[in-house]
């Protein structure tokens, strides 16, 4: 039935986190010796777990940025580019990791990127998509179509392909944390491949809670999934309305749409920014939300992420307006080296992508950064 779902040939429960999954899907594709080329936006555990196997990995890195650097992005030209160029330089590579969705909302259209790939001669049948805040995008005809496991017209041109997703269903679903799961479609021994390598990495004894978390959630959204989907948009439209008739002095919602001109490039409707800095820093706002029992997802440098899942409802949004309308009231305000090479991968948690690679510079803007992270309550790791 979940596979059904999706789409998808065969579907795994993993009950060890997306970072066991992502291990998982990894070992099922890759061999001995195999050249991959990973996005350099992806989770930690994709770089870990590339970095300690036989293959030989270069980095796809972002060539798209906002204005402030805090959100990256890669141009489908720059992918095509770096493919081709390793495949003429004698280092085709047997598999691509690309990450699906970002932790701040922008969502690539996986379909019609693999598409362009193959026609443009691509010789690379073996693909990972890390899709791990993706869930709920198969339950919205406004999503759907750029959802991973939506390749059937590819499959009939391209026999050979082998695509395999992974999801932290917890993310945007109603299951339990470290529930997560692996699609797959493409030959027919795909999903032999996957069990395999599930056989190999994951605990014998998986957590029968997470699993009947992720079998509920399935059912749930197998029978109400669209209209919950709807229901998240819904929100997102009444916090705008609400927004709208408050005339709070200064708060605007950030334009979701930072590389509209790359049509590969979409946004999480689910997702807003709101800037802030007319009323305070991020980090003032965001402690001040704490206080009246709001939880910000995410905030860049004064613009503030809220996530409006299928787990909340109109209430909460209400909430939510009203302490940003008492907050404008009481209106906060705003009072305005030496270089090293990094041993390791340093990695600001949440999202968990290496903001530092081994081997790069860590300048002043680095530990600037590194400095406003810690100081927003983010967990940095040296690994």
């Amino acid at each position: 039935m979940t596979a059904g779902l999706y789409n998808a040939d065969a579907s795994f429960y993993i009950t060890g986190g997306t970072s066991t999954a992502n291990q998982i899907a990894i070992s099922a594709l890759c061999e001995k010796d195999y050249i991959i080329l990973a996005d350099r936006n992806c989770h930690q555990s994709v770089h870990f777990h590339t970095q300690s196997s036989d293959a030989e990995v270069h980095y796809l890195y972002p060539d798209l940025r906002t204005e402030d650097g805090e959100i990256s992005a890669w141009s489908y030209e720059h992918l095509e580019r770096t493919l081709l160029t390793l495949q003429q330089n004698g280092k085709a590579c047997d598999m691509v990791i690309l990450t699906a969705q970002s932790y701040e909302g922008i969502i690539y259209d996986i379909p019609s990127v693999l598409e362009r790939l193959l026609a443009a001669g691509i010789s690379t049948r073996r693909f990972f998509i890390d899709e791990a805040w993706g869930s709920l995008n198969y339950f919205s005809e406004d999503t759907r179509p750029l959802t991973t496991m939506n390749i059937a017209p590819l499959l009939d041109k391209y026999p050979d392909l082998d695509v395999v997703c992974t999801h932290s269903a917890h993310k945007s679903l109603f299951c339990l944390r470290q529930a997560s799961i692996i699609h797959c479609r493409g030959t027919p021994g795909l999903p032999d491949r996957i069990e395999t390598a599930k056989y190999r990495i994951h605990t014998t004894s998986p957590s029968y809670p997470i699993i009947a978390s992720l079998d509920a959630a399935q059912a749930v959204m197998a029978e109400h999934g669209s209209e919950l989907a709807a229901h998240a948009r819904d929100l997102v439209s009444n916090f705008f309305n609400g927004l709208s008739s408050l005339k709070i002095a200064g708060i605007e919602v950030v334009c979701p749409h930072f590389f509209s001109s790359h049509n590969h490039i979409h946004y999480d409707p689910t997702k807003v920014m709101l800037n802030v800095s007319s009323l305070g820093t991020g980090a003032e706002i965001k402690k001040y939300l704490c206080e009246e029992n709001i939880y910000v997802k995410r905030l860049l440098n004064n613009v503030l992420l809220f996530n409006f899942h299928i787990g909340i409802n109109n209430q909460a949004v209400n909430s939510l307006l009203s302490a940003l309308n008492k907050i404008s009231q009481s209106k906060i305000v705003n009072t305005p080296s030496e270089m090293e090479v990094s041993e390791s991968f340093i990695i600001p948690y949440p999202p968990g992508v290496p903001l530092v690679f081994p081997g790069e510079i860590i300048d002043d803007a680095i530990r600037n950064k590194i400095n406003e992270y810690r100081k927003n309550g983010f967990l940095i790791i040296a690994a």
